[in-house]
């Protein structure tokens, strides 16, 4: 089998995980936190470390274009519903969450490194220090951005429903 078939697997078993950990409603409601925190986020780093010669991705075979591949960027938005969604609201708690979400990334990058679909300058330090801005701004971007939009629609709803009911009151 070759090495880029290794890249949809991975895809397929976090997409597994994902159905049958998450209920379908809360995937649609993070859905849009995982693309911009894992799939977007991981296009931008990747193609930092293209441009810079830090890191890239090897042997992707027809799944990637200049250095940026296509199932890695899903498998982090993936990834990063099922972290949002586990993700505790207290304080404590989400940060030894959070930490354990970066240990087990690095883990995953040397993981990668070993099969040789990852090349990178670094084996620890620098995927400890980018894993750590990572997480710390997806998890601080989600705390903003949903408290954000959950007081937007708790000030959205009322007006609706004010404006339904005076005009189901003046039909009457």
């Amino acid at each position: 089998m070759p090495k880029y078939f290794i890249y949809p697997i991975f895809t397929v078993i976090f997409a597994i995980i994902l159905i049958a950990n998450v209920p379908r409603q809360e995937i649609q409601r993070l859905s849009i936190y995982g693309i911009i925190f894992g799939g977007i986020i991981d296009v931008l780093v990747h193609s930092f470390g293209y441009i810079t010669g830090l890191f890239s991705w090897i042997n992707y075979g027809p799944f990637g274009f200049i250095g940026v591949h296509l199932f890695p960027s899903l498998s982090w938005s993936i990834f990063f519903i099922l972290y949002f969604y586990f993700l505790p609201k207290q304080k404590p708690l989400n940060y030894i969450f959070a930490v354990v979400g970066i240990f087990f990334s690095v883990l995953y990058h040397t993981m990668l490194l070993d099969l040789g679909i990852l090349k990178s300058a670094s084996r620890i330090i620098l995927p400890l220090f980018g894993f750590t801005v990572w997480f710390s701004i997806a998890t601080w971007g989600f705390y903003r951005l949903n408290c954000f939009i959950d007081r937007k629609t708790r000030e959205v709803i009322p007006v609706k429903l004010k404006r339904y009911v005076k005009q189901s009151g003046d039909n009457t």
